[in-house]
């Protein structure tokens, strides 16, 4: 996300634009763990295939 130079932001914009910016990372997290999830789920059938 680009870094916006923003005049006249009240509080409440502020709050909003902190609570997208959570909302980002934790979805970024969740990819993640799906990610390495897939990983080890994968690594164990190639375990159990020796």
């Amino acid at each position: 996300m680009k870094n916006l130079k923003i005049k006249n932001l009240d509080e409440k914009d502020i709050e909003n634009l902190k609570q997208i910016k959570i909302i980002e990372l934790e979805e970024m997290k969740l990819q993640d763990l799906k990610i390495l999830k897939v990983k080890i789920e994968t690594a164990i059938k190639n375990i159990e295939k020796e």
